[in-house]
């Protein structure tokens, strides 16, 4: 396969760029074939691995900003050089072919749930094992957890109603279904075999057929759907309304208007819940160049201005996870 860079203030940047390419490609060839593969990631390969994907999105990228730009040439030779070997790599394989249509699928989230490493190879395996210790990844299970404890505290506070948009397949409400009583849990997700899966989940922990999840509701629709649909969403009608896998892909109109939607679904004195990543996470490079998986990054100050000028905002904070990749607005509805 031949490549030609059309883009002449590209050309003087095509020596470094093969230089750093070959180099990682090299480093992943020697490691595939050294015992080092077979023995849990190293701290220090780690971090060589983390170095030589930093040379080469630095010698792509532009204006000074590393990363290797969509569609590009350097892209292009990146994934067909570099990719077979990252491919090996269960959930960054998922990531790249998207069967479901996008890379967040709720099977590629229920991968880093599971947290156990998979591949056909041995770099495979070693990889995959890396992945899924990568920030951005954490960053999810750290969310996971977050919500379950604040299903558990929003119970506490006498929450009954509880709905989660784009729920994907719900393993923060699995882990406390057995703990603690909801009159009424709604899930919405546009796919559905996560919702399915959710059900399973159910099942599988024993919640059900108990009365504490007989008003279990499945909705297969797209937040388009919530948005039109007036009567879906009946107003006032949840305690704890969240959707922390979603907002990552709506454009700064489409989530207020959603915000608007959720917020008038929310009982007084409830509590709605959004999930964002933010710029700072230390994957974008790679989610970006490697796997053309793109997000629309939110500050604190980015979400906080989601809910301004919602009527009755008693109380609105941002909180960031451990890893520092991902935030939570957290909004009280007054009561």
């Amino acid at each position: 396969m031949t490549f030609s860079i059309s883009d002449s203030s590209s050309l003087s940047k095509v020596p470094l760029f093969t230089e750093t390419l070959t180099t990682l490609t090299g480093w992943l060839n020697t490691l595939a074939s050294s015992p080092r593969v077979h023995q849990t990631p190293l701290p220090e390969d780690c971090a060589q691995l983390g170095a030589l994907l930093m040379n080469v999105w630095r010698a792509g990228g532009t204006g000074g900003a590393p990363g290797l730009p969509r569609a590009s040439e350097f892209q292009q030779r990146f994934r067909a050089e570099a990719g077979p070997l990252f491919w090996q790599s269960a959930v960054l394989r998922r990531c790249w072919e998207k069967p479901r249509g996008y890379a967040g699928d709720f099977l590629m989230m229920e991968a880093i749930y599971r947290r156990l490493p998979a591949g056909e190879t041995p770099l495979g395996l070693w990889l995959d094992t890396w992945a899924l210790d990568l920030p951005g990844f954490q960053a999810v299970r750290n969310r996971r957890d977050l919500l379950s404890a604040l299903l558990r505290q929003e119970h506490a506070r006498g929450a009954r109603r509880v709905m989660n948009v784009a729920s994907g397949s719900a393993p923060e409400l699995a882990a406390v279904a057995r703990e603690v009583s909801f009159e009424s849990v709604t899930l919405m997700d546009q796919d559905q075999g996560a919702l399915d899966t959710a059900l399973a989940h159910f099942h599988r922990v024993g919640a059900l057929p108990a009365t504490r999840l007989e008003a279990l509701r499945l909705w297969c629709g797209s937040v388009l759907a919530l948005l039109r649909n007036r009567s879906e969403l009946v107003p006032g009608s949840q305690d704890f309304l969240y959707s922390i896998g979603l907002y990552d892909y709506l454009t700064e109109r489409f989530a207020r208007s959603l915000t608007a939607r959720l917020w008038t679904g929310l009982a007084p004195g409830g509590l709605l819940v959004l999930g964002n990543f933010n710029a700072d996470n230390p994957m974008l490079h790679f989610t970006e160049s490697a796997l053309d998986w793109y997000l629309i990054y939110r500050s604190p100050a980015d979400m906080l201005r989601l809910v301004e000028g919602l009527p009755g905002v008693a109380h609105a904070e941002v909180r960031t996870e451990d890893t520092g990749c991902l935030h939570l607005l957290l909004v009280r509805k007054a009561g």
